[in-house]
């Protein structure tokens, strides 16, 4: 059962939420290259496409994964922390989002202390 957190969020778990989005990001592509390499090295050895075929489904199930931390979240929401259409920049040199110049929650406003 979730219940609203009785403290605000410090800004500290907020710094730490982008950390790891950011780390969900960089293995991103990482992620995507070792199922590929996977499917295809099953089939080659297999001799079959169908073998290779069905490696890719955990590897795709890992990508869906890893995707879905790559978006960080609010601590005191639950929300995305940001903007629609907002770009962050590359995991190894990000821009700072609104977020991180504001120190609020996009989406309920909490401040971040």
């Amino acid at each position: 059962m979730w219940r609203a957190p009785s403290a605000p969020a410090r800004w500290t778990a907020v710094q730490q939420e982008l950390q790891r989005a950011r780390g969900a990001r960089r293995a991103l592509p990482f992620a995507a290259a070792s199922t590929a390499m996977a499917g295809a090295l099953v089939g080659f050895v297999a001799g079959s496409w169908r073998a290779g075929l069905a490696m890719l489904l955990p590897g795709a199930l890992l990508l869906v994964f890893v995707a879905a931390h790559a978006v960080p979240r609010c601590p005191a929401c639950g929300g995305g922390l940001w903007r629609r259409g907002e770009r962050p920049g590359p995991a190894g040199k990000p821009r700072p989002t609104d977020v991180e110049r504001s120190r609020r929650c996009p989406r309920c406003g909490a401040t971040f202390a």
